[in-house]
């Protein structure tokens, strides 16, 4: 089940990465008709569609404090390739969703999402990664080291009489994809001649494995963290997530290479990461301060909200932050109220993911008292 060429202290090739503990490991996608290493060590496929489903085997069996290096695929199992249009990919997903019936929304009361059957995404997701120390209960930490992404992204809005989804469905009648190549030396890519945008690349989904058995869509995100869609998710970056299942089974997947606070017409830059490199962690000690998907940036402590009702979603996301600032901070709950009212900012995460996300984002820089300095870590 490990990965060959697992070595201890052994060091990424790509550049900027350093693995200062553990082992380090890495799973390649197979060329079409072909078996890659990654998937000869598993003895199975290393990668789904759009889905969680914790009775997956894994493909990989890891330690507590191990980094893997991860290449993921373009969306409906790598058939999303530069040239394909609004129709074909219409038709394309139309055969990926039929394959698996039976795929339902995880019902969540917090986050207002029911069960019903929804056939899986177009994501491709890469996993499950299994971490040997990870126990229900315990908090998974990912250390976002690096992402490389591939040259190729697009952007998706559907036709709504296949898919009625994107904020503005009802102003926009005819399904499109568009094409981008990017330039990963000047780290942007032309939007239109004369236009240019920043790349900014970060996993659409990071999701651990849901407690109960079936397979549920990778639409909603929730307690699993899964499909945040959160642009702040970069390198250099931490997202925490509650365990609950043992091993945790983590996926990642959903290549965003730039998007915009809302992803409003449903889609980012979206397409493929050469490798995308964690440091995955089984934490026993973080359970009094994170109960729900959570992020830290060198710059912030970042806690998400989601509901089906995008009020809800802002009520979840100053919830949280409330909760962190008392349980980390030591502050007064009617403080922390007002410090998110005076110094927090609220931002819409995505309205494209049926559960929409609120993320509310906590400036670091504003404790600087010598007893909240040595709180402000990277790292919890």
């Amino acid at each position: 089940m490990r990965n060959e060429g697992a070595s201890k202290n052994n060091r990424p090739k790509e550049p900027g990465v350093s693995v200062s503990q553990g082992s380090f490991h890495k799973i390649t996608l197979p060329a079409p008709g072909e078996t890659s290493q990654s998937e000869k060590a598993a003895g199975s496929r290393i990668s789904t569609g759009g889905y969680f489903d914790n009775s997956l085997p894994p493909v990989l069996l890891i330690k507590s404090g191990d980094t893997v290096a991860i290449e993921t695929g373009t969306h409906l199992m790598g058939r999303m390739v530069p040239g394909v249009q609004a129709e074909e990919w219409v038709k394309m997903y139309k055969e990926e969703m039929a394959q698996y019936p039976g795929t339902y929304f995880y019902p969540d009361p917090s986050t207002g999402v029911e069960k019903m059957e929804r056939r899986p995404n177009h994501t491709h997701l890469t996993g499950p990664i299994y971490v040997e120390d990870a126990e229900p209960g315990d908090i998974l930490q990912v250390e976002i080291l690096e992402i490389v992404p591939k040259e190729h992204g697009f952007n998706i809005n559907p036709e709504p009489s296949f898919m009625k989804q994107g904020l503005l469905a009802d102003d926009f009648h005819k399904g499109r994809v568009k094409w981008y190549r990017v330039d990963l030396e000047r780290n942007n890519f032309e939007f239109l001649p004369g236009v240019k945008l920043p790349l900014r690349p970060f996993p659409g989904t990071l999701g651990v494995q849901l407690p109960e058995p079936g397979r549920y869509a990778n639409v909603p995100p929730g307690k699993h963290a899964g499909n945040l869609d959160c642009k702040e998710l970069i390198a250099g970056t931490v997202l925490y997530m509650p365990v609950w299942v043992k091993g945790a089974g983590l996926v990642t997947g959903d290549a965003h290479l730039a998007q915009g606070d809302g992803e409003v017409n449903v889609s980012a830059l979206e397409g493929a990461f050469r490798n995308i490199t964690l440091r995955i962690t089984a934490r026993k000690d973080l359970g009094h301060k994170v109960d729900w998907p959570f992020i830290s940036t060198p710059e912030h402590w970042i806690t998400l909200g989601f509901n089906t009702n995008l009020h809800e979603a802002c009520k979840m996301a100053v919830q949280k932050a409330i909760r962190f600032l008392k349980n980390h901070y030591g502050m007064p709950e009617d403080d922390a109220y007002a410090f998110c009212s005076m110094g927090a900012d609220l931002r819409v995460t995505q309205v494209a993911n049926f559960a929409h996300g609120i993320h509310a984002m906590i400036p670091k820089h504003a404790f600087v008292g010598e007893e909240y300095l040595p709180k402000n870590n990277l790292l919890l």
